[in-house]
């Protein structure tokens, strides 16, 4: 006689995270990024990763030249993407306020995460305090409780695995930059 159960995987639903993770390259020259999407469980679903040359040099004003890189290496992950997430995460200290509100305009909540004290918030975003330690940046207003995206990021967070994706995807950029030495852009699907 089979024994009875419940898959509970089968009923979480909460839609699919995408994590935008930016890394300088070793010799400063570039910045590596990934779109890492996982499912609300932390499941990954999507890894894409590509570079960019970082331009310098004395006639860019300080840190416009890497938020012009960011802002180019978005929009490869968001074209290369397999699926649209629910969500769209990034980490504040990599991604200027103003890559999403001048340069950039998703069609999916966006936040940026802050784990650290210093922070710069655009006038428009929205500032939500998940803890102590975490604070996000909303860059069109926080999503409706009853929303797909708010579902998801409470089931994240619920985890405590809101955070934990940006490593994953640390050690991503880090293994597949390692296997195409070239440096030409690729990307991978999970």
């Amino acid at each position: 006689m089979p024994v009875p159960f419940r898959d509970l995987s089968r009923e979480d639903d909460a839609g699919v995270a995408g994590y935008l993770r930016f890394v300088d390259e070793p010799d400063g020259k570039g910045i590596r990024g990934a779109l890492f999407v996982v499912s609300s469980r932390g499941e990954p679903l999507d890894f894409s990763f590509t570079r960019v040359d970082l331009r310098g040099g004395f006639l860019w004003r300080q840190g416009e030249a890497k938020r012009q890189a960011v802002a180019a290496l978005a929009k490869s992950l968001f074209e290369a993407a397999r699926r649209a997430p629910t969500v769209l995460i990034a980490l504040a200290d990599e991604v200027s306020p103003r890559v999403f509100t001048e340069d950039i305009e998703v069609g999916v909540p966006l936040c940026r995460v802050s784990t650290g004290e210093i922070e710069i918030q655009a006038a428009s975003e929205e500032k939500e305090r998940l803890s102590d330690a975490v604070d996000l940046f909303w860059v069109n207003g926080q999503p409706p409780p009853d929303s797909p995206a708010r579902s998801l990021v409470d089931a994240l967070n619920g985890r405590n695995i809101l955070i934990e994706p940006f490593e994953r995807a640390s050690i991503g950029i880090r293994e597949a930059f390692d296997r195409n030495a070239s440096g030409h852009m690729v990307d991978k699907a999970v």
